[in-house]
């Protein structure tokens, strides 16, 4: 990592969108000390904003500007989110959230106030103009940002890319950055950890609560349960039913409105079907017929082998070709890598 200051970089402006965690934070101090004139950004979403974002700002010295989009986040993310719940799905808030807000408005936002670029604290890299994984294989979030608008890219910078978690707190440490100890961000940044249920049925008076059967793969009825929105594919805890094996939710069944269970092999599967597609390194959607790439259905998940096929104007189907995939999931993304680990394309699983 270059941490030596050049003078000529003081003629680029660069916006540092600032969260108040270590990523964001270490962003602005190391942009700063490489000489590059920054200013800092932060989206107030819902809630009170993290007040950390504009002390550490005022520690570098630097302009700290706040956009609102708590209209644009309720209407694109939070609606779309509860909404995906009511129809049987797990939604992927972040990967709606990374192309409409926070790399739309706010890279709009960024430009109007005079900068060329929109720099984060993500673990990702832009390789030759596309998206591509971060070095810390452990924070794949190249994941979550491929809904990302392909125009949008040559705005965006991610200056740890090729860093690893842990020894960016070091740097952070190291450069005197006051919140390089801070913890991580919850999983969903709207919802309080472990409070999903509650959510659910406060933004839905209740109406998500709708009482159904457990039954297994042949339709025997196991137990009940009360509503679909409280399990996922793949889930085995919290079920209340008892087996000499181990079950797990293989189907949310939202016309019968039950919960179907299998056994971990029911939840292996060798293909899925997936729409909404955002072509990056692609321009159409006929380039992806026949290709073999690799493809995660779940951000943790490692790549896998497979061959796509085109079925529609705006869908496809992956078949895996070297191994099966566990537990996919209706809602979460469907994401298409070069073996190099560029992204081709993103999707939402259909089923």
């Amino acid at each position: 990592m270059n941490l030596e200051f050049n003078k000529e970089n003081e003629k680029k402006v660069i916006a540092v969108a600032m969260s108040g965690g270590v990523d964001s934070s270490t962003v602005a101090y190391l942009l700063k000390k490489q000489g590059y004139t920054i200013f800092g950004v932060t989206m107030k979403t819902c809630g009170e904003e993290d007040k950390d974002a504009k002390r550490i700002c005022d520690d570098l010295g630097i302009k700290h500007y706040l956009l609102d989009v708590t209209k644009e986040f309720k209407e694109d993310v939070i609606d779309y989110f509860v909404n995906e719940y009511k129809n049987g799905k797990t939604p992927n808030p972040c990967m709606v959230c990374n192309r409409h807000v926070k790399f739309g408005k706010l890279i709009d936002f960024a430009l109007e106030l005079g900068a060329e670029t929109l720099a984060t604290g993500h673990y990702a890299n832009i390789i030759d103009g596309t998206l591509a994984i971060g070095d810390d294989m452990n924070k794949d979030q190249v994941y979550f940002l491929s809904q990302i608008k392909k125009e949008n890219l040559k705005y965006i910078e991610f200056p740890i890319g090729k860093m690893e978690k842990p020894l960016v707190r070091e740097l952070a440490k190291d450069l005197g950055v006051r919140v390089y100890a801070k913890k991580d961000s919850q999983e969903i940044c709207f919802v309080e950890d472990g409070k999903l249920k509650e959510f659910l049925i406060e933004k839905t008076n209740g109406k998500i609560e709708r009482p159904g059967k457990i039954v297994d793969l042949n339709g025997k009825v196991l137990g009940k349960h009360n509503g679909l929105a409280f399990y996922t594919i793949g889930q085995r805890k919290g079920l209340g039913i008892s087996s000499a094996n181990p079950l797990y939710v293989v189907k949310l069944d939202k016309k019968n409105n039950t919960v179907v269970v299998g056994d971990n092999d029911d939840l292996m599967r060798d293909t899925l079907v997936a729409t909404q597609l955002n072509l990056l390194l692609v321009d159409k959607i006929d380039e992806l017929d026949g290709m073999e790439c690799y493809a995660k259905a779940r951000s943790r998940d490692k790549l896998h082998l497979c061959r796509v096929n085109v079925i529609g104007e705006d869908m496809i189907e992956i078949d895996f070709i070297q191994d099966r995939i566990r537990a996919v999931t209706p809602g979460q993304g469907a994401v298409l890598y070069t073996e190099d680990g560029k992204v081709i394309a993103s999707s939402y699983i259909v089923k």
